[in-house]
């Protein structure tokens, strides 16, 4: 199928409420946003579950507006139709807000996945590198819900950190996580418990800098927007 989009001048953003709070640590955070899961007939979230696909992000705060959901879409089938230019541009873009950052004396992170679910360790520039070893004093930033991203064999780049996320349907999977080394990511409705399946649980809403938690601990995030009403199993009660 082929894919047609408009020129796109920017590619990351730094506007979500979240983002903002890494200001606070002397971090510039940044984050990709591409329209999720089916919309636009390509699923780039490849295991989000039904809720998950119900209480996307991807409408909250300013992405209720037409503009920026028309943009996010532009944004996935530039990715779609032109991978390598796209990547190339990705990295042009990270290399400019890394300098930046440098100026302002702070930091840079950079999330891939704001709304989507890609395996950014295994797309190549043209020199053969990834994104991650092509901007090794840039710290990347990644929720996923693909547990074999995870897998011993594959091996992600140091300045890449991955946390798993925990859905109404995945909890094999999560118990497959609790005996490594990443973080699982759980949405609680009400109160953050102090242990969660036998795991510290330390608060998410802090910031995003997720590279800043420490190892083996489960990251406890507060239902907001639709998902507070949610009873069916993506938003955990305690």
């Amino acid at each position: 199928m082929k894919y047609t989009y408009k020129p796109q001048k920017k590619l990351l953003g730094s506007s979500s409420y979240k983002m903002k709070k890494s200001g606070k640590f002397k971090y510039l955070s940044e984050i990709l946003h591409l329209a999720p899961s089916n919309i636009g007939g390509v699923n780039i979230c490849a295991n989000a579950s039904p809720v998950c696909i119900d209480l996307c992000l991807n409408t909250s705060g300013r992405g209720q507006m037409n503009i920026v959901q028309k943009s996010r879409l532009n944004k996935k089938y530039y990715f779609l139709a032109d991978r390598q230019k796209f990547l190339n541009h990705l990295d042009r873009e990270i290399k400019l807000s890394y300098e930046r950052a440098k100026r302002k004396k702070l930091k840079y992170t950079v999330r891939l996945n704001g709304t989507s679910d890609l395996p950014f360790e295994r797309y190549k520039l043209e020199n053969g590198l990834n994104l991650m070893e092509n901007n090794p004093n840039v710290q990347f930033i990644d929720y996923t819900k693909i547990s074999n991203r995870l897998d011993k064999k594959n091996k992600i780049p140091k300045n890449y950190n991955l946390t798993y996320s925990q859905a109404e349907n995945n909890l094999d999977n999560v118990k497959k996580i609790l005996k490594t080394k990443y973080n699982i990511a759980t949405v609680f409705r009400n109160k953050l418990p102090k242990k969660w399946l036998g795991r510290k649980v330390i608060d998410g809403d802090v910031s995003d800098l997720r590279h800043l938690d420490p190892k083996k601990v489960v990251v406890g995030l507060r239902a907001k927007g639709k998902a507070i009403k949610n009873f069916n199993g993506f938003v955990q009660d305690v």
